[in-house]
């Protein structure tokens, strides 16, 4: 975007100073302020636009330009004071120091110095930012400056964009993909590891495309070896000064020397990892191809575009047609976007240009409303339409936003269409891209067998996945409910009955996360309905580093809970009888002991050993003497009330636990027992095969220290029971069990 002062076509002012000597405003100066220009002088062989015409032009571009002369703004067109808030009068005239920020106002004064003096200028194009008007904001802009004759004195022409827009594009789609595609990986961008020497240790693949490399073959390579060599001693340079300090990091561009031998261009950001303690460890590179962008530069830079006037320069493409819609003029920016020659667009019309044009929803532009005829039938400027144009079927279309408007004569009647079209592809594929990582995280959530819901910050469901439905559904709600915009916490806090602890806990934990004071929160909890049984696991996690929004998981666990529960019971039972085993009957017997010393209350044991065991194994087989235990299993297990226990503690030993029973009731369920086994004898092989059973009955007593000591004083009693002649019970006491110490 440069006029040099020997261009053929000059649109500078070749006239006197802006102030004479006592600072009076001339003419000239006076025009400048009014936004006029004094002169263009234009070559009697090129047929351009007329003076007016450009005056029109300036203010029409979206983009602002002004003219600067001893460190004040001395002219601009309409669109610069609009994009900082002033009126074109309060503007013009304007010193730097109005308009830069403190920060760049330094630097901007020395290259405005480098820029109006001798020598090789600097360089041209720049992103910085200007104050508003106030003071109170300052606007990203990107600057293309260069040096002017204007009114006969050094100035700078400077050619001003908002990028505001494209970074905040720019700044969304960085939080996107750090959020859900920025692992090294899958970057956009090449990226490596670099050690300080210069050697590869790792790479991403993107890079490796870039580069033709494979990770193998660049791991072997050093940076310097496969830079081009007019760019090795710049980039050697930059390093160094980040490894002294200088600078934190640096930004180039270089080329790159692919497999093949050819160069590539490349965007490269260079910063320095260091230890704990501060020792430098390595580089982090970040790759950016730009080739063809520094390739259609190279080209803009070679050719006559270069030397052509301010319109040529032009970040918008312009078409300027006659009233019977045949174009007359076009520049190189709008034969880029429409893909042809700019000559090649002389005399035709738009329908003959051989592109499509569409609408922003996709609908092709009829011949008879295309962007000339709306602006011809309605006399009227057309601004801010969004159209695609598609000029092969094998290229991807170009996005633009169009501006047209019509010029008229003296006499009101039309002259002249003009079209601009303002590049809006790369703000395109930024949406798209965001569109696309919405819809993929969509996916994702909808490909999760888990419940999942994402929260706000107050707790409202944004966003619920199709399990999430499917699981709704099941539950009553078939109407195709979404669930978005209900407030989960308030659904929590209002849960009452058996499930109210579970929800007053998962919404403290919610709360927790969303406020940072907990990486995660996790529970398991039962939902269970009248025809299954079911567990959930319950996980809240954030989805991003402000916690703005927050992931709720519900997982189905149900089947590990049931297995969880077949194993406590595997470990807790006796395989063949299907009573507590001997460990987990102590633990249960313990617990009672403790309780009845506790609250003083009765409690009884009973040792219960079949007679003459061995002899019914010897006729019957294991067999059948496994039948007869689980015969007396099933016959005790009928006896037993809820708060009784047994358990298998031998072979063909059994304990029973009486608790809240004293000796008499103890006795008597002694009594029932011996009764129940001999009048409902086991059938083995169609043969019935009666069998006795032999009891010890202890009581907890003053003297019972323990469980195993009551234990002991049971299994003393069954023993003396068995001395006696078996069938039969025999109690002990706790003072009839005494010992001595060590007997």
């Amino acid at each position: 975007m440069c006029l040099p002062p020997n261009s053929a076509v000059s649109a500078a002012v070749q006239a006197r100073p802006l102030h004479d000597d006592q600072g009076t405003p001339d003419a000239v100066a006076t025009k400048l302020h009014k936004g006029t220009v004094d002169s263009i002088v234009v070559d009697a062989d090129d047929p351009e636009p007329d003076d007016s015409f450009f005056r029109t032009l300036l203010d029409k571009m979206p983009d602002g330009v002004f003219v600067a002369q001893n460190y004040r703004f001395v002219f601009a067109n309409a669109a610069l004071p609009r994009m900082l808030g002033y009126t074109h009068e309060e503007f013009v005239g304007l010193p730097f120091a109005a308009v830069i920020p403190p920060e760049f106002l330094d630097l901007w004064t020395e290259r405005f110095r480098a820029r109006i003096g001798e020598g090789e200028e600097p360089p041209n194009t720049y992103e910085v930012r200007f104050l508003c008007k106030g003071g109170g904001r300052t606007l990203p802009i990107e600057l293309n400056a260069n040096r002017l004759l204007f009114g006969g004195q050094r100035s700078v022409l400077g050619i001003v964009r908002d990028i505001s827009s494209r970074k905040r594009t720019q700044e969304a789609l960085r939080e996107s993909e750090e959020r859900f595609r920025g692992s090294f990986e899958q970057a956009a961008v090449g990226m490596a590891m670099v050690d300080l020497d210069g050697h590869f240790l790792s790479v991403n693949p993107k890079l490796c495309d870039i580069l033709d490399y494979p990770a193998s073959a660049l791991h072997a390579l050093t940076f310097q070896q496969i830079t081009h060599p007019d760019d090795l001693e710049a980039d050697v340079e930059l390093m160094n000064g980040v490894l002294r300090g200088d600078h934190a990091t640096y930004t180039m561009e270089k080329r790159y020397l692919r497999s093949d031998g050819s160069a590539r261009w490349a965007l490269l950001t260079v910063s320095l990892m260091r230890d704990a303690d501060g020792t430098p460890s390595h580089f982090i590179s970040v790759v950016e191809d730009i080739h063809e962008r520094r390739m259609a530069q190279t080209a803009l830079a070679d050719s006559e575009l270069r030397h052509r006037l301010l319109m040529h320069n032009l970040h918008a493409g312009l078409l300027i047609c006659t009233p019977d819609a045949r174009i007359t003029y076009g520049n190189p920016e709008v034969s880029r976007m429409l893909r042809t020659d700019p000559k090649a667009v002389i005399g035709k019309s738009i329908p003959e240009l051989g592109c499509t044009f569409r609408d922003e929803h996709g609908s092709p532009l009829s011949l008879d409303n295309d962007l000339i005829q709306r602006v011809r039938h309605s006399g009227r400027e057309l601004t801010d339409m969004v159209a695609s144009i598609q000029c092969a079927d094998n290229l991807p279309p170009v996005w633009a936003l169009v501006h047209a408007y019509p010029e008229f004569d003296t006499s009101r009647r039309f002259s002249r269409i003009v079209l601009m079209f303002i590049d809006i592809t790369d703000r395109k594929r930024l949406e798209a891209e965001l569109l696309a990582d919405r819809q993929m995280k969509a996916a994702a959530l909808d490909a999760m067998t888990s419940h999942v819901a994402v929260l706000d910050r107050k707790g409202v469901i944004v966003e619920t996945n199709a399990s999430w439905g499917r699981f709704a559904e099941r539950g009553g709600y078939g109407d195709g409910r979404s669930f978005n915009g209900v407030n989960y916490l308030d659904v929590l806090a209002n849960v009452t009955g058996p499930d109210e602890t579970f929800a007053k806990a998962a919404h403290e934990g919610i709360k927790a996360v969303m406020a940072g004071r907990s990486p995660l929160f996790q529970m398991d909890y039962p939902c269970h309905c009248p025809s299954e049984r079911q567990w959930f696991a319950m996980k809240v996690t954030p989805m991003d580093a402000q916690r703005e929004r927050v992931l709720v998981s519900h997982e189905n666990i149900t089947s590990i809970k049931l297995a969880e529960e077949a194993i406590r019971i595997l470990a807790n039972t006796d395989a063949l009888t299907g009573l507590a085993n001997r460990r987990h009957f102590l633990e249960t017997a313990e617990d009672e002991f403790a309780r009845a010393q506790r609250y003083n209350t009765p409690l009884a044991v009973l040792m219960a050993d079949l007679d003459f065991f061995k002899a019914i194994n010897d006729r019957y087989g294991h067999a059948g003497g496994d039948t007869v235990l689980r015969h007396f299993a099933i016959t005790l297990s009928s006896l037993l009330r809820d708060s009784d226990s047994a358990g298998r503690v031998g072979g063909e030993e059994f304990a029973v636990l009486l608790p809240h029973t004293a000796l008499d009731g103890a006795q008597a369920f002694a009594e029932r027992l011996m009764d129940c086994i001999a009048s409902t004898p086991p059938d083995i092989d169609g043969t019935l095969a009666p069998y006795t059973v032999s009891i010890g009955i202890s009581e907890f007593g003053p003297g019972s220290k323990d469980f195993s000591a009551l234990l002991r004083c049971a299994d003393d009693a069954l023993y003396r029971a068995k001395h006696n002649g078996r069938n039969r019970y025999e109690v002990l006491t706790a003072q009839d069990c005494e010992r001595p110490a060590g007997g």
